[in-house]
């Protein structure tokens, strides 16, 4: 008798619940709009001593399920992205990431896949009201990138200013600060706060120049790769390192693809699939190279392809046995804290 009563009363309160939605829309939003802000303010309070990391886009561009690269990290009251490929803007914002906060871009190449984001993100993080600068960090072509940005975006930011007002649209803080670096083996680039962020060579061989980034904080450190062919500059990099996030390409499903490609007659599709597997890094070289530089955690992205069913993802698995520390096949919006 009191689980039917208990049965009847649950019933009835979904369909009260699903009445006041329905007749009463205008006093339900109300509510809802402010638990959603609420909700945005209070979700990035990140303690000072920990690295929060998001793997916002973890996809490749023969995919179009995922966003392309792109991370996150907040460390010290910090924001900084690394790479911004295609749908990046849009996975951040669906993430409630505060753009408006952004304080730098690191690019590791100018594979469209890493940076064809960046116009839209320097835009739309001044649009939701970032009102400081936006340095922008990357290898030789950085400037350039930056220069034609200026004019691809003249007319946004004059209509926008139009619309606004200067007062509340600022322009000084309409356009990404090119920091642009050479190409040497290993530099540091940021250094400020207690926060040492350096660049590092990698293989992505026609693509020169192509590189990593070491991000250090209290005696934390977290490497990525950028894309790259199984490169012991990455795991030197990453010896001890807390997280190491780094590309993979699992050649051997790739293989069969081309073959199947071929006897297909699609012989584009499969020059393209085979050409792509000499400058990425397959699993079972990572994990080899990761447990050498005792990696405590690593982070697979840039997944070609992706495991978004349970063959891919099993196969995954099959060849990333035997890594020694706590290792992901990372998802769009996953978040990793390092404490």
């Amino acid at each position: 008798m009191k689980k039917k009563l208990s049965f009847s009363l649950l019933l009835f309160s979904i369909f009260l619940s699903i009445s006041i939605i329905s007749f009463f829309p205008e006093k339900f939003s109300t509510y809802l709009i402010n638990y959603n802000i609420d909700k945005n303010q209070n979700r990035f309070n990140f303690k000072k001593d920990e690295i929060a990391v998001f793997t916002i886009g973890t996809g490749s561009p023969l995919g179009a399920q995922r966003a392309n690269s792109g991370t996150a990290v907040f460390l010290n009251e910090k924001f900084f992205l690394f790479d911004v490929g295609d749908g990046v803007v849009q996975k951040a914002e669906n993430m409630n990431l505060p753009l408006n906060q952004l304080d730098g871009i690191f690019i590791t190449h100018y594979h469209s896949d890493h940076y064809i984001d960046l116009p839209y993100m320097i835009n739309r993080s001044w649009v939701l009201g970032r009102n400081q600068d936006l340095n922008v960090y990357g290898p030789t072509g950085l400037k350039e990138i930056l220069d034609s940005n200026k004019s691809f975006l003249k007319l946004e930011n004059k209509y926008r200013v139009d619309h606004h007002g200067p007062e509340l649209m600022n322009t000084k803080y309409a356009l990404g600060i090119p920091n642009e670096f050479e190409n040497l083996d290993k530099q540091i680039i940021y250094n400020k706060d207690g926060v040492k962020i350096t660049a590092f060579n990698v293989d992505h061989y026609p693509v020169i120049p192509a590189v990593g980034y070491s991000i250090e904080f209290n005696n934390k450190k977290i490497v990525i790769s950028g894309d790259t062919k199984a490169n012991k500059v990455v795991f030197e990099m990453a010896e001890n390192a807390d997280l190491l996030i780094h590309e993979v390409i699992l050649n051997s499903l790739l293989k069969k693809t081309a073959t199947i490609l071929d006897n297909k007659s699609m012989k584009r599709n499969s020059r393209i699939v085979t050409d792509i597997q000499d400058y990425h890094a397959s699993p079972k070289e990572i994990i080899k190279l990761a447990n050498k530089a005792n990696v405590k955690t690593l982070i697979l992205t840039h997944l070609i392809p992706a495991p978004d069913n349970i063959v891919i993802k099993n196969l995954y698995k099959k060849e990333t046995k035997g890594f020694q520390g706590k290792i992901y096949l990372a998802n769009d919006g996953d978040k990793f804290i390092v404490k």
